[in-house]
């Protein structure tokens, strides 16, 4: 009797915890902010998608484990106050986090509460960049021509945070969007934080791709532009990356079946 109990109290376990763990995919578009892009430009929006796994702890609470890809990027070509500067990059982000959820309405599969809500979002992420730069139709990782002479990390850690709605189409499938907010760790992401190098001594060194990818201004006027020292971006303030998005997810709400006895 005592081993039919446990059995039983097991599978009831089971199924309810299932029933409250989701499994979803979410797609969009994001953009960026930071030294090569002051403000929005619609044009450097590119799309993004992930995949994620929600706990959700009560009608209010919910954590949430995202992996999720996307490209940002942003040029001086933009703006005009920042046309002689010439910089320009892009990066494929690879990011992973954990998110706590806050719905502001009692959401969840029972009678008395809501099938839709809207929820805000805060938490911890780690992802992974690769500045690149194209220069004569070929593609350079700006990271390995130290631009700045900094050997700077690709790794960071960013924190995700903003709004968005659920909607339970049914016990078992639900819609939700959000924009996000993700504030990053590094200035480096578009590979511009500091001051110029001397660009003499980088073409000494690398020679001209070395050198022009330093100052992209020597593409404008043949020459460099900018002395050593001369300001190359601003360090007093990290890049972000943010984004709209979309997605559904399933509940694993499927009964466990436990065995008989007679």
């Amino acid at each position: 009797m005592r081993n039919w109990c446990l059995i039983v109290s097991f599978c009831l376990t089971v199924n309810g915890f299932a029933q409250r763990v989701e499994l979803g995919l979410v797609a969009g578009a994001c953009n960026y902010w930071g030294d090569l892009s002051p403000s929005f430009v619609s044009g450097e929006t590119h799309p993004t998608f992930g995949f994620f796994t929600r706990l959700n702890l009560n009608h209010t609470w919910a954590v949430k484990a995202e992996l999720n890809r996307l490209t940002v990027s942003g040029a001086d070509a933009n703006f005009d106050f920042n046309k002689t500067r010439n910089l320009s990059y892009k990066s494929d982000i690879n990011e992973a986090s954990v998110i706590f959820e806050f719905n502001y309405l009692k959401y969840s599969t029972h009678v008395l509460h809501e099938n839709f809500t809207s929820y805000l979002f805060l938490g911890v992420g780690a992802f992974q960049f690769n500045p690149q730069a194209q220069l004569n139709g070929t593609w350079y990782d700006l990271s390995d021509y130290k631009t700045e002479g900094v050997d700077y990390k690709k790794l960071s850690v960013a924190v995700p945070f903003g709004i968005g709605i659920k909607w339970m189409l049914s016990n078992k499938f639900a819609f939700e969007s959000q924009l996000n907010f993700r504030k990053t760790y590094t200035d480096y992401l578009d590979d511009a934080s500091n001051v110029y190098p001397d660009v003499t001594s980088r073409f000494n060194d690398g020679g001209l791709i070395t050198a022009t990818l330093t100052d992209r201004s020597i593409e404008l006027y043949g020459t460099p532009q900018f002395k050593k020292g001369y300001k190359r971006g601003d360090p007093s303030h990290k890049d972000w990356y943010m984004g709209l998005t979309m997605g559904f997810s399933m509940r694993l709400n499927t009964r466990s079946k436990c065995p008989r006895f007679f």
